[in-house]
């Protein structure tokens, strides 16, 4: 609680109370105690206390209210223990109901430093909707830490959510990471559970959603109000940036839907394109356009602030798929669909799992893209009793990595050659490597150009013939057989349509190598575009078997209006990707499948 408020606080509620007793007035407030509450305002506690102390001495109508003062005053100074024998003299006949409640803050405080968190609850067993809002704060938050104190992180992370609106903005990012945290320490299946027992409108439910939607799981019987409505539609009006800044993306996802569409054989729609610009205001107007000329169905729009500013107007009320993950709830009838780097971590997490594997050794760059998958990877690895034991991050100026390997492996440690490995390079003998670091894979989320720098030196200074796992960043700028030998036994998740292995029904790669949006960069965007149609059109069979096959990947649904993806998987052998088969993806003996 800021120290000003609780400053005048504490003289608000004296000059109020000041006529009041339990027998009968109290006289005012002498002047030692006006001068207390400035010293505390100045931030001079130690003085401030003393104060306090002098005037509870002085005046007995005040005298339970005046030793509370200069308790928190010895709190504020960072010296709590003084206050404890200041809080035995305290009579709570004496108190207001407020005093009582800020005697008891401290008594958790002091509980909690003595390691007696039941001591702490019990002192704060109050229900919180008796508890002023400006005391809140510190109730959730000495309630939160002796839930934790206590093993119960799912009850830690519920008082944390119910103190996230008193923060300030400023405090709220890292109390929802805190959140997040307590909740990955509960198994998924126990998480959710319990989230299934929240009421929605308890502070926790979107924490709770939103930790088990990134371990691509939905909380069980919960849809949030979405209902989809499905089937064949007249009319599709797309959305897209087709001028502007944002056209060169918007034009690869129109032409990877027009590819779909004209594959599509059985009543096609009609689609109408709108260009949604650059801007919310413009995304929004072609929204309302599009449903005043009479869509029936919506694509996009594709920016993620556009995206946030259309699910902001309320209800939607006809079915439209984003085509970007929302900072916002996502609208009945609407559903919201991205190349998303949490699936990819996910996704490896799954393989590393299927494969016996528990210990990893993340290589990470400083991009988003890069940043996003390695946090999906630990997250989900957490759930399944796996850890990331150390982390190197790739500097962008100097492509000499040696001398932070060196490091990592250190604090790691090393043991003998292990002998079951996913990949093994010609060169990895037991003879020629005695020894290697102490890890069951390497995960890589890097790009190519960095790949193939960092690669070479793991396996020199002690990686040879380790496992290694990477993000389809490995694979982003194309194969390059000259440059890509130090990748051979890399395993990597990629769209199935780049690795000729999506459904028969869709164009292949190779037949459109004439449009410049199928290839190179553009590519992942033109398969996204193609999912981007299959998925409306495949509304009910999503709906009703859970999965549909697609250029991106296995497309499922979370219970909050997202799609889930599950990209396919490659392996470098001679310089060159080779699509794995699904025998490939789970080893004999795996008691666990990989997610559908």
């Amino acid at each position: 609680m800021p120290r000003r408020l609780i400053a005048l606080l504490a003289l608000t509620l004296s000059v109020l109370l000041a006529a009041c007793d339990v027998g009968g007035t109290r006289a005012p407030l002498p002047e030692e105690a006006l001068m207390a509450e400035r010293l505390f305002d100045e931030g001079d506690f130690v003085q401030a206390a003393a104060a306090f102390e002098d005037a509870a001495r002085r005046d007995r109508s005040h005298r339970d209210a005046l030793t509370l003062r200069a308790a928190e005053s010895w709190r504020e100074e960072g010296r709590i223990e003084d206050a404890r024998p200041l809080l035995s003299k305290l009579r709570l006949e004496r108190l207001s109901s407020e005093e009582a409640l800020r005697a008891d803050l401290l008594r958790a405080e002091l509980a909690l430093l003595d390691r007696d968190s039941q001591r702490a609850l019990d002192t704060l067993s109050i229900p919180s909707s008796t508890v002023p809002a400006g005391l809140r704060e510190r109730f959730h938050f000495l309630r939160a830490q002796a839930f934790a104190a206590f093993s119960q992180p799912f009850a830690a992370a519920g008082e944390r959510a119910a103190l996230q609106p008193y923060l300030p903005a400023r405090d709220q990012a890292e109390n929802a990471a805190a959140i997040s945290a307590l909740l990955t320490q509960l198994p998924a299946r126990q998480l959710s559970a319990a989230a299934a027992e929240l009421d929605h409108e308890d502070p926790l439910y979107d924490f709770a959603a939103d930790t088990l939607r990134a371990l691509g799981l939905a909380i069980p019987g919960r849809r949030s109000g979405l209902h989809v409505r499905s089937g064949q539609a007249a009319n599709i009006a797309v959305l897209l940036p087709l001028s502007g800044p944002l056209a060169a993306p918007g034009s690869a996802v129109r032409d990877g839907l027009l590819s779909a569409y004209y594959a599509d054989t059985d009543n096609r729609p009609d689609l109408r394109f709108y260009d949604s610009g650059d801007s919310d205001v413009s995304a929004v107007t072609a929204y309302q356009t599009a449903v005043a000329e009479g869509a029936e169905q919506v694509i996009g729009p594709l920016g993620r602030e556009q995206v946030n500013a259309l699910f902001s107007l309320g209800e939607i009320r006809i079915p439209t798929l984003a085509l970007n993950r929302a900072t916002v709830p996502t609208p009945e009838h609407s559903l919201s669909f991205a190349l998303s780097p949490e699936d990819e971590g996910r996704a490896a997490a799954t393989r590393i799992r299927n494969l016996g594997m528990t210990r990893v050794l993340l290589v990470a760059s400083g991009d988003e893209a890069s940043k996003r998958s390695a946090q999906a990877l630990s997250l989900a690895l957490g759930q399944e009793g796996g850890q990331i034991i150390q982390r190197i991050d790739l500097p962008s100026n100097s492509p000499d990595y040696g001398a932070l390997i060196r490091t990592a492996y250190q604090h790691i440690g090393w043991r003998e050659i292990l002998t079951q490995t996913l990949s093994q390079s010609p060169a990895a003998t037991p003879a020629a490597q005695p020894r290697q670091v102490d890890v069951d894979v390497i995960y890589l989320a890097v790009g190519g150009p960095e790949a193939r720098l960092v690669i070479p030196q793991l396996r020199a200074e002690g990686a040879l013939g380790l496992p290694m796992i990477a993000t389809s960043q490995i694979y982003a700028a194309g194969a390059n057989p000259r440059l890509d030998r130090d990748l051979d036994g890399v395993e990597f998740t990629e769209l199935p349509w780049l690795l000729d292995t999506a459904p028969a029904d869709l164009p292949r790669s190779a037949e459109l190598r004439g449009l410049d949006t199928a290839k190179g960069a553009s590519a992942r965007l033109f398969a996204f575009g193609m999912d981007a149609y299959r998925l409306l059109q495949a509304l009910p069979q999503l709906m009703s078997e859970g999965t549909v096959s697609g250029a991106t990947g296995q497309l499922a649904l979370d219970g909050y209006g997202s799609v889930l993806r599950q990209p396919g998987w490659a392996r470098y052998v001679g310089a060159r990707p080779r699509a794995l088969r699904e025998d490939e993806l789970t080893p004999m003996g795996s008691t666990t499948a990989p997610l559908r």
